[in-house]
């Protein structure tokens, strides 16, 4: 046991000196939070964060119906977001690029011709195009979130119109100019200022409790998904030492000496998990103090971290068990553990109404169930309401550090 303790101790001690582990393992996560959170809010000692835009209203509406480019505008200039973006109407596209290219605005909003007829009528359709200087990438994150929830409600009014359309028809009824107009503006009425599709947090930060709940909940939905991400990455990234071991000549060493195989291999998994552990809570405790965030129960929140420790270290075992040496290590801490994360939905954490077959794909992979998993945990869940996500991650976990340990034994086995 004590030697299985040492070898654990030695390869936390290696995780720890690496910068690379440091930095993508523990800064990064929380860098990339403190960057969301002065995008979406912050302290109000921060610097306020505003675009600057401009808007390119073409819509020409059908006859007698309202100019919904102009409703959009109204959207961008309303109360919620006037602090956030500055916007400047413009003529045409060409005057609003050169704005850009003048470094005048950040980002324009092109509002096509046929807007208004795509919204009213039937089997038509438009894009809301956005130009964006390539350097704001926050900013057209930002206004790509922003001008998705408003195209989204739209559609909710021209679905809701042809649901009207067709049961005035069932009656025996016809629609007509009138029926549409009206019809058009309370619907886009509701879109513009009662939308449940829509909405926007204020940069600036607000004493309403409302307001600063809203904002946190983004700030940890943004953290908890990066916090999983980093973790499954770590767990492949420590269990890779095992490789580079065997490459360099120390793992051969240590197998003539007298200390049994298995003695050996526990103590590099021990390593893995003692790695993962100095890791979560790490970003517990240090995204708690400086976003403020509240993880919600702490049994629940231990009894999620333990589960994502093990399933985390028993994936990452996993998947270095499968390959020959430490080249092929790029591929999986490169493409497999981006894949699993992408299906896992770790990166649309801050997005809405996502279709219904992605959460069925994010059932797939053990990071989907460790995100239901920590999403019930920040909305207050006890332990005994995450019982299921537990049960699938560790049975997950135990399975993968099983195969790993049969896999790594055969490998090294002494003839």
């Amino acid at each position: 046991m004590k030697k299985t303790i040492v070898i654990a101790v030695k390869d936390l001690l290696r995780s720890l000196r690496s910068m690379f582990f440091i930095g993508i393992s523990i800064a990064a996560p929380l860098l990339l939070a403190f960057l969301f959170s002065i995008a979406f809010g912050g302290e109000e000692s921060n610097p306020s964060f505003s675009i600057e835009m401009a808007f390119v209203n073409q819509d020409v509406p059908p006859q007698e119906s309202p100019n919904l480019g102009a409703v959009v505008q109204d959207i961008f200039a309303s109360e919620e977001l006037r602090d956030l973006i500055h916007l400047t109407e413009m003529p045409d596209e060409a005057s609003a690029l050169q704005g850009i290219l003048d470094q005048r605005f950040s980002a324009a909003l092109i509002i096509p011709a046929d807007f208004s007829s795509a919204v009213t009528e039937e089997d038509s359709s438009a894009q809301l195009r956005i130009i964006s200087d390539p350097a704001t990438s926050i900013v057209t994150q930002i206004l790509d979130y922003i001008v998705t929830t408003i195209a989204d409600s739209f559609s909710a009014s021209k679905i809701s119109m042809s649901l009207a359309v067709e049961e005035l028809q069932r009656q025996g009824g016809r629609a007509d100019e009138t029926f549409y107009a009206d019809l058009t503006d309370r619907l886009n009425s509701q879109s513009a200022s009662e939308s449940p599709y829509l909405t926007i947090v204020d940069p600036q930060g607000s004493a309403e409790e409302g307001q600063d709940s809203q904002q946190q909940h983004i700030i940890a939905t943004i953290m908890v998904g990066m916090m999983i991400f980093f973790s499954f990455y770590t767990g492949a990234f420590a269990s890779e030492s095992i490789l580079s071991e065997e490459e360099n000549g120390t793992l051969a060493r240590k197998f003539v000496s007298p200390t049994p195989i298995h003695t050996i291999l526990a103590g590099k998994f021990l390593g893995v998990f003692i790695t993962l552990l100095v890791q979560v809570m790490v970003l517990l405790v240090s995204s708690a103090l400086i976003f403020k965030i509240d993880w919600g129960n702490w049994a629940a929140v231990s009894l999620a971290g333990a589960v994502m420790i093990i399933a985390a270290a028993g994936f990452g075992l996993f998947l270095m068990s499968l390959l020959r040496d430490s080249r092929q290590t790029g591929i999986v801490l490169g493409g497999v553990m981006t894949f699993t994360g992408m299906v896992g939905g770790l990166f649309t954490t801050g997005i809405e109404n996502i279709p219904s077959f992605m959460e069925i794909l994010q059932k797939i992979v053990p990071q989907g169930w460790a995100l239901q998993m920590w999403q019930a945990v920040v909305a207050g869940a006890a332990p005994s309401q995450i019982i299921l996500p537990v049960l699938v991650l560790l049975s997950a976990g135990i399975i993968f550090f099983g195969i790993a340990i049969f896999r790594f034994q055969r490998r090294f086995a002494r003839d």
